[in-house]
């Protein structure tokens, strides 16, 4: 019997592409080289409001963007949800560093609920966000640990149990079809010894789902695929008696360089660093695009620019993709691919 608890992203995210019909048939006509750039915006936009953090993670991918302790200023913020409200783009409020460490973290959601954008929240949990809740479309708390000690030792600091009466907190203030809530937890050899016993209380403070995914750059201690599928079959059993539900990214975490493909799929996001840099990805290690920066010119102008539209051709050979590490825009590469494949459309 299938397990109705596993969140499968793949199927999920099908759905939000239908959803998004004018974006995919862009997308698609560049694939087929009908015209040269898509120019609807992202549909999600994932945006560093500082590089502050009060954590230490010994294996976090994002140290080099902690040296700079850049902020986002307000007023950009401001000019920026301007643009995305007029255009339906979603806003995910992450790091970089902690989001709610931004000095001006209240005046940035209200200004958010100001333009009707659909936020999401990625944050570490130690501050308590109750009061914000429900201007969030989905909360994700990045957890990382199952016991007081495995947080210690992982985050550099003892704020296991704080960080679980926050999820509390959030869980007893939202309402749960208008606020999804998720806890995020990067995969170590480290710290899976406990993890089913997490996603049992997990499950009795009324999270809706926990996000499983191995850690990235760090292979002294990142699982063996062995060890994931084994997980992988224990979680199955244990949710066939909880509401919450899992997913564990795999096939995204062992296959780099997009699989071969040309990246197509880049367009439907973009990140938007905490100094005002607007990169096409975070992936591109070895050759990163930063298309403009905030403080020089608007989001549009950065994203119907010259230099915008050459960096998209050049996505379209699958040899410029060498450099990028494992990239969950594989997936929707995927689907892009499947969908040039079907010949029999007006068909059900």
């Amino acid at each position: 019997m299938e397990n109705i608890n596993y969140w499968d992203e793949f199927e999920y995210s099908k759905l939000k592409l239908i959803l998004n019909n004018k974006k995919v048939d862009s997308i698609l006509r560049v694939k087929n080289h009908l015209k040269n750039v898509d120019e609807f915006f992202p549909i999600s936009v994932e945006l560093h409001l500082t590089d502050l953090c009060n954590l230490n993670c010994e294996w976090c991918t994002d140290k080099e963007l902690r040296k700079n302790k850049a902020t986002l200023d307000l007023k950009v913020i401001e000019k920026l949800f301007c643009e995305f409200g007029n255009h339906g783009t979603g806003v995910t409020l992450e790091g970089g560093g902690e989001p709610t460490l931004h000095p001006c973290f209240r005046q940035v959601v209200e200004t958010g609920k100001k333009f009707n954008i659909d936020m999401g929240l990625i944050t570490n949990g130690i501050m308590d966000i109750s009061e914000f809740v429900p201007a969030f479309r989905w909360i994700r708390v990045s957890l990382d640990s199952s016991t007081k000690e495995e947080y210690r030792r992982e985050k550099g600091v003892d704020c296991f149990e704080r960080v679980l009466e926050n999820l509390e907190k959030i869980s007893q203030t939202r309402k749960p079809k208008e606020t999804f809530l998720g806890v995020g937890y990067v995969l170590t050899t480290r710290n899976g010894a406990n993890l089913l016993e997490l996603v049992k209380r997990l499950d009795s403070i009324g999270v809706d789902y926990i996000y499983l995914r191995p850690v990235e750059e760090a292979e002294e201690i990142t699982p063996s695929l062995e060890s994931l599928l084994d997980l992988r079959r224990h979680l199955a059993k244990l949710t066939e008696d909880t509401r919450i539900k899992y997913m564990l990214t795999i096939n995204d975490r062992v296959v780099d360089k997009n699989a071969g493909m040309p990246c197509v799929a880049h367009s439907l996001t973009s990140i938007i660093h905490a100094n005002g840099d607007v990169a096409l990805c975070e992936k591109r290690r070895e050759d990163g695009i930063i298309l403009g920066n905030l403080s020089e010119n608007s989001f549009e102008k950065i994203w119907l620019s010259s230099y915008r539209m050459e960096a998209s051709q050049k996505l379209l050979h699958a040899e410029c993709q060498k450099g990028c590490g494992p990239c969950r825009m594989t997936g929707f590469n995927r689907i892009f691919e499947q969908l040039e494949k079907v010949h029999s459309k007006h068909f059900i």
